[in-house]
């Protein structure tokens, strides 16, 4: 045993730290829950060389995942192993995580004797991840506190601005000139459920939403859950459409360009397509390994699909067999949630899953090969959770605030009063 003072079983060590569960199943994200599962029990007695091998595996399905690495700095602190705490530690600099080392490592005097210098690194890299980047003005932010707003569309030619809440099962506009207050556009005559995702289609006068089901779901009396791509009148919320598809478990997300849409499903890891107004949805691609979809976007000639515990995934235009872009070093792509592109075709991701969360440039090389992540929002204090962006203008709506935290799935109530949605403009740099 050395310095560090054993305590396995909450020990901070996270181990049992996961993303949200996928209906699938084999998919890469059951593989590295095996290897956590292993991983805990070796720790547990204390054969924390074989936990160490089984956490390097379920990282090389899961790099850059934040409790992951933090698990290597703990095991290897267990085990007695200072240069593979430094490597943990470092690692988790180099994919511009923020990490309060304080706080987090045990035998942090340990380290700072057997190398101040790398620890005096370790302090500046962490500080600079954590250093707030851009600027954003506040767009609205009416009293729909009880609504728990999920998604997010904004009208290209008026900057209306569409948010769909989860815990009531509407979707309200919101006025460029009366960012305070809000109209219910649509669930009061036609019933919907949790919406989960909004994409306005000008050419063709439609909102785009994604219902669904969740525990925060308020049902009445005889209803089912379900789930469904509605399109709706942009201007007067009246139900044009449902469309639904064998198979579906729950829409999480979906985009739309040119009159065509993507849908993901995040429980059931499937993509639809809509090509066109008068179509059929349609199943586009569909692989054992997705775990959880989430947002969505066409660029650079392929559609690109975030998963939460994965990290991105190319959809090849002519095969729609699904890629899974290799994770730069220099990046963290586990927790990502929304995706937009710009006109330039330029992709923009929302993290919520590891710190520091916010806005972040995905950056391509000459050959289209993901190489980094550059921050473009974060360190605001209105970022709470945020889920998703749309780009009008020249900017990106964030929907910057979330609060699940505070709609658990019993329904209990929380201490104060829930927070109000905050959505923020960011100009694309």
């Amino acid at each position: 045993m050395n310095a560090l003072t054993l305590s396995i079983s909450a020990a901070a060590l996270l181990l049992g730290a996961a993303f949200p569960a996928s209906a699938q199943s084999p998919s890469l994200l059951d593989a590295s829950r095996a290897l956590r599962e292993e991983m805990r029990a070796a720790a547990q007695i204390e054969d924390f060389e074989t936990a160490r091998r089984l956490n390097t595996a379920a990282l090389s399905i899961q790099p850059g995942h934040s409790a992951l690495l933090n698990n290597a700095v703990l095991l290897a602190g267990f085990a007695g192993d200072v240069d593979g705490q430094f490597a943990a530690l470092e690692a988790m600099a180099a994919a511009g995580l923020s990490y309060d080392l304080e706080a987090s490592v045990r035998n942090l005097v340990e380290l700072e004797t057997a190398d101040a210098e790398r620890i005096a690194a370790l302090r500046t890299a962490f500080a600079e991840n954590a250093t707030p980047v851009g600027s954003a003005r506040l767009v609205a932010s009416p009293p729909l506190g009880d609504a728990l707003i999920e998604a997010l569309a904004v009208d290209n030619e008026t900057e209306r601005v569409y948010l769909g809440g989860v815990a009531e099962r509407r979707i309200y506009r919101v006025e460029p000139f009366a960012p305070s207050e809000f109209e219910v556009f649509a669930g009061e005559d036609d019933p919907i459920g949790s919406i989960f995702g909004l994409a306005a289609d000008r050419v063709n006068g439609r909102l785009y939403a994604v219902e669904g089901v969740v525990p925060q779901t308020p049902l009445g009396e005889g209803e089912t859950s379900g789930t469904a791509l509605l399109a709706l009148d942009l201007e007067t919320g009246e139900l044009i459409e449902r469309y639904t598809i064998d198979g579906a478990v729950r829409m999480g997300d979906l985009t739309v360009r040119d009159g065509v849409v993507f849908v993901s499903d995040a429980d059931g890891g499937r993509i639809y397509r809509l090509n066109g107004p008068r179509a059929e949805l349609e199943l586009y691609a569909e692989d054992t390994r997705f775990a959880s979809l989430q947002g969505l976007a066409q660029a650079r000639g392929a559609l690109w699909v975030v998963d939460y515990a994965l990290g991105l995934w190319r959809i090849d235009p002519v095969t729609r067999h699904a890629h899974l872009q290799p994770s730069p070093e220099s990046a963290s792509l586990i927790g990502l949630d929304g995706l937009v592109a710009d006109r330039l075709g330029r992709l923009f991701v929302i993290r919520n899953g590891a710190a520091p969360v916010g806005v972040f440039e995905l950056v391509f090389d000459a050959q289209s090969r993901l190489v980094g992540m550059e921050p473009v929002l974060t360190g605001d204090p209105r970022i709470g959770e945020p889920t998703t962006a749309r780009v009008s203008d020249g900017r990106l709506f964030v929907n910057a605030d979330a609060p699940w935290d505070q709609f658990p799935e019993d329904g209990a109530a929380p201490e104060g009063p829930r927070r109000t949605p905050q959505i923020l403009a960011v100009p694309i740099p």
